[in-house]
């Protein structure tokens, strides 16, 4: 049965946004009006109505009623924004931050008349992505007061790093894919690199490593994996020689071909491989690289929390804690935003810092220190913290495993790393008070708040000594954190030469012109590895002839 025609006349469609933008439209009432549901003549600045009640009349200073949908959230999301900065300007802080900024004692001014919290503000120290970090970094200690603003065109600490020398990359690539040669540098790997960090399963590495090796490098994730775990197991002995480099380098270089390809790739893979290429980038030091990929490898993995047993870790917890851990140490010292909740998210069996509403908690350590502001930092309460979390760094030093005390300290890479760890919990504890020593004159504070200073002031630079005591071997060594080591020395001559600068010698402990001078040493060796390394060591040798400090002939350091 055939259906019957079309009679009916089919009107033009109505022209899109019609119902969106109504050609007339009256003009929106008052608040007052429009909450009585009268009436308003919209008389400007006051309507009739208001104006015989006595009230306030509030009108919109924009009319949004011609606006579609889609305009309005684009608005709403700009007011929120513009809230949002003027937030942060409130607090003193900038949206992009400044590697430049003064130092938080070089202007004195009171909190008392600082700006209430917004909502948009009170949220965790911890996770907030742009809150401020604490000044503990090199390019912190240059901007102290003692040194007058002559280090100011020093601070940029990204910039010098991206001017060192590009890494070599052989014109061609030659290297052994046999399997006895990809073996043995599958048990260097092991030995030296994975078992600190482990993130990779030994048994199936050695199957895929046994599978790329018969069926050779194809443009997938597997052969990236592998060429990265040979390029590793190259370099990753102390015995490491410039043969070794070399071949490490057409490994790497091979490697690096086929990680454009892993962000088309899912899986655990693809993050083991940015890991795995952070660390090559850190024993080069290429730093600012390293964190690229460390970077990658932390956004592109969110484990699923598994519900395990006490004690047991999930490989995604490994990978995902190691890239986090590696990321947030050099994202730390080059000052940078983070990832805010992705970025700040800890294994489930990692104690999390507790959760905290600022709106109950007065004040907090970078408030009472006025990090990001001109605000005076409130030493007298932060002295007051102080014993607590000297006993909090007792009592972890205290649980560690009796296997860190059994071996000889020298000889135990972990042990090294965690009095490392220590050293810097000191460094971040007393720092504050160092630089208030150096900066406070006498009529800015009473007697008790410098004998205060002094005191933590004596226990800052202590710590500095006993981080360089003599010049080792190991400190010629190429480990994953070695630009971190070399970071921390500087620092630490550093805080001994501000000290000297501000002729505090009733602070300064024995023996600091050999810390000194073992940082000249090891920096020495380094300068031509990156050029941050180099503009440091300019720096503390100018201070030094400046003092007069003389230099001993330098030990010249070798592999060991």
């Amino acid at each position: 049965m055939d259906s019957e025609p079309d009679t009916q006349v089919r009107k033009r469609p109505a022209p899109r946004g019609t119902a969106a933008y109504p050609r007339k439209r009256a003009v929106a009432a008052c608040q007052t009006c429009r909450s009585r549901k009268t009436k308003c003549d919209n008389v400007r600045p006051v309507c009739s109505f208001c104006e015989r009640a006595g009230a306030i009349c509030v009108c919109s200073s924009t009319d949004l009623s011609s606006y579609d949908p889609a305009s309005l959230a684009i608005l709403g999301r700009l007011d929120q924004l513009e809230t949002t900065l003027k937030a942060h300007i409130s607090l003193g802080l900038s949206p992009i931050r400044h590697y430049s900024s003064a130092s938080p004692t070089a202007t004195m001014v009171s909190t008392e008349h600082a700006p209430p919290a917004t909502p948009s503000t009170q949220v965790s120290q911890g996770s907030d992505p742009d809150a401020p970090l604490l000044p503990n970094t090199v390019e912190h200690v240059l901007a102290w007061p003692v040194f007058n603003g002559r280090f100011h065109g020093y601070s940029n600490l990204v910039q010098l790093l991206r001017e060192t020398t590009p890494m070599h990359r052989p014109n061609s690539i030659h290297f052994d894919l046999g399997m006895s040669t990809c073996m043995h540098l599958l048990a260097q790997c092991l030995e030296h690199i994975l078992s600190k960090n482990p993130v990779l399963e030994e048994a199936s590495l050695r199957k895929t490593m046994q599978r790329v090796c018969l069926k050779g490098i194809e443009w997938d994730a597997d052969p990236c994996l592998v060429l990265l775990v040979c390029a590793l197991g190259s370099i990753a002995s102390p015995d490491a020689r410039q043969a070794d480099w070399t071949t490490a380098s057409s490994y790497f270089t091979a490697a690096q071909r086929r990680i454009r390809i892993l962000t088309s790739w899912n899986g655990l893979i693809v993050p083991q491989c940015y890991f795995l290429a952070g660390v090559y980038f850190m024993y080069s030091p290429r730093p600012l690289e390293a964190w690229r990929m460390f970077a990658q490898g932390v956004v592109c993995i969110h484990p699923d929390n598994p519900k395990l047993a006490p004690g047991h870790y999930s490989l995604e917890e490994w990978v995902y804690w190691s890239c986090w851990k590696s990321e947030v140490e050099l994202r730390m010292h080059f000052q940078l935003p983070s990832f805010g909740v992705i970025g700040n998210w800890f294994p489930p069996h990692i104690p999390e810092p507790p959760v905290t509403d600022a709106s109950h908690e007065p004040k907090n350590v970078c408030m009472i220190l006025g990090c990001g502001t001109n605000a005076k930092p409130q030493f007298a309460e932060l002295a007051l913290a102080v014993p607590a979390l000297e006993e909090q760094l007792q009592v972890w030093v205290r649980s560690m495993l009796d296997v860190f005390n059994m071996y000889n300290t020298e000889e135990s890479i972990l042990d090294s790393i965690l009095k490392g760890r220590l050293l810097d919990s000191y460094d971040v504890l007393y720092m504050p008070f160092l630089e208030g020593a150096l900066t406070l004159t006498g009529g800015q504070t009473n007697s008790e708040t410098t004998s205060v200073l002094d005191t933590y002031a004596r226990k800052a630079l202590d710590f500095c000594v006993q981080r360089i005591p003599e010049f080792k071997p190991a400190y010629a060594v190429r480990p994953h954190g070695t630009w971190l080591m070399l970071r921390t020395c500087t620092r630490s001559a550093l805080m001994i030469l501000a000290a000297r600068m501000a002729g505090r010698l009733d602070i300064l402990p024995e023996m600091w012109q050999n810390a000194v001078i073992t940082t000249i040493s090891v920096l020495s060796h380094w300068k031509d590895e990156s050029f941050d390394v180099a503009d440091r060591l300019a720096v503390i040798q100018a201070l030094n002839t400046e003092l007069g400090i003389e230099l001993p002939l330098l030990p010249d350091p070798t592999y060991k």
